[in-house]
């Protein structure tokens, strides 16, 4: 069961955002379990990646866990990575998420984008300059719909040596320009 510490002050039929703890680690993992389900992928692909994506008591160390409820339902989770050395530059820093997960039932209704929304302001608040997400080839759609870039081969974190093929990078900077 989840600490209901609400990060914001929602009306009574919003979902809020908590920030999750060790306890609530069995309800990430079940989100994220409910989500790879749905993926377009083959039955072992999807066992296999559930192996990987799981997180345990080690990963709170590096990881910060944000979860979406509505009433007692847990709708969706964000995990990034706050102190994230690894993509830091002479002229600025990125920070990484690491997974944003919605049930299939709650996709569409602005869950994933309060998720990001809260992952921007914590990230800004730590003065990242961008948010970087290594998405799955499905959900790239997604991350170019709420305003990610995505990089060319040579382009940003990791670019060295990455065949990874759908790396997004979220710039914060923009996001208050678009905003005006």
């Amino acid at each position: 069961m989840a600490t209901f510490t609400p990060i914001r002050k929602p009306g009574l039929d919003s979902p809020m955002i908590i920030e999750g703890i060790a306890a609530d680690l069995a309800t990430v993992n079940q989100v994220i379990t409910a989500a790879v389900q749905v993926w377009p992928s083959s039955e072992r692909l999807k066992r296999l990646a559930l192996t990987a994506l799981h997180y345990t008591n080690a990963d709170l160390q590096d990881f910060e866990f944000l979860l979406c409820y509505k009433a007692h339902a847990c709708l969706g989770v964000a995990v990034w990575e706050p102190e994230n050395v690894s993509f830091v530059s002479d002229k600025s820093s990125v920070a990484l998420l690491h997974g944003l997960y919605v049930g299939q039932q709650h996709q569409h209704l602005g869950v994933g984008k309060l998720l990001l929304d809260e992952v921007h302001l914590r990230a800004e608040k730590r003065s990242f300059s961008g948010v970087y997400v290594r998405a799955e080839r499905f959900s790239a759609s997604y991350f170019e719909h709420v305003g990610y870039r995505q990089l060319a081969v040579n382009q940003g974190p990791g670019a060295v040596g990455c065949a990874y093929p759908y790396r997004f990078l979220g710039d914060l900077a923009a996001r208050h320009s678009n905003a005006a």
